[in-house]
């Protein structure tokens, strides 16, 4: 940075070479408390939005206006206590980068059921947020659909505690190349904390803390993967799972798991399905708890032959 010369938005230009910034078209600042609407958005906090609804749109038009953001990203800064909006449009090619801290908590919140359809906004990325479902409605917190490829959530927390506890964190279907990473599902969700279904290519679920009042990991029968090119299988890696029923259930039979920590509240069954059921072929080196096991490898360590 130059004194006099340089500005915020040349960390987005490649100062920060390792950022998530890096390339940003345009960059949009929201303050849940000293914002605005009516104002312009970019050039620094003085000229923030005050929601969130507002930001995204502003972002999604401007990727589209012109030659400039066609390969680019945008970016929006947020900080505020807890926003209350329940987001039906996301922004193509933008990260939401919480920033700031309300109370005790280290990111802002964003409580609200969210459901973004009939506009394709594909690659946004949210990093830091706390997502709370509405208080008094219950439901998932997010439910995607094709609308929404693209998407990711890092290092975010969602919780499920209002007056009416959340059904689940992330409800997906037809929702390709979704990643969940570092991310922190506490409380206990009525349904399955993440719930996904058709065309899951490409889904990373790895490196999260889950806790469940149903199940950890949901993967539908009717779920399926892009195995004609390798790097499109599911992965489900390296989680902690805590859940009343199975931490988790891949009825597809199609995702690799590896390397996840499961304790579930029921018996575990025969091989452990009742904390895990999946395809064992696909799977190495999980442990497993339940009322009934103590640190069971999952699948059985068989010898080789």
């Amino acid at each position: 940075m130059i004194a006099g010369v340089s500005r915020v938005e040349d960390l987005a230009n490649g100062v920060e070479a390792l950022g998530p910034a890096v390339g940003a078209k345009t960059v949009f600042y929201v303050d849940g408390n000293a914002g605005n609407d009516s104002n312009s958005g970019v050039g620094g906090w003085e000229n923030s939005f005050k929601t969130l609804t507002v930001a995204l749109a502003a972002s999604n038009a401007d990727i589209a206006s012109n030659k400039y953001g066609w390969a680019a990203r945008n970016v929006i800064y947020a900080r505020g206590d807890t926003f209350t909006e329940d987001l039906d449009l996301l922004a193509q090619k933008t990260d939401v980068i919480g920033v700031g801290s309300y109370d005790a908590n280290p990111r802002p919140g964003l409580v609200g059921n969210h459901e973004p359809t009939g506009t394709s906004c594909t690659g946004t990325r949210f990093f830091n947020f706390f997502f709370r479902g509405a208080h008094t409605a219950g439901a998932d917190i997010f439910t995607l659909d094709t609308y929404s490829t693209g998407i990711q959530f890092i290092g975010c927390k969602f919780s499920a505690h209002a007056a009416i506890i959340a059904t689940g964190a992330i409800i997906g279907v037809s929702t390709s190349d979704l990643q969940i990473l570092g991310c922190e599902f506490t409380g206990g969700f009525s349904d399955a904390t993440i719930e996904l279904s058709t065309d899951q290519r490409a889904l990373r679920i790895v490196g999260n803390y889950i806790e469940s009042g149903g199940q950890g990991i949901d993967l539908k029968s009717t779920t399926t993967d892009g195995a004609t090119i390798e790097e499109e299988h599911m992965l489900i890696q390296g989680n902690t799972i805590y859940a009343a029923t199975e931490c988790i259930m891949d009825s597809s039979g199609l995702a690799l798991v590896v390397d996840n920590r499961c304790v579930s509240k029921q018996a575990s069954g025969l091989n452990g399905v009742g904390v895990i059921d999946a395809e064992e072929n696909l799977a190495l080196n999980n442990f497993i708890a339940a009322s009934d096991r103590t640190n069971m490898p999952w699948p059985a360590v068989q010898a080789v032959t």
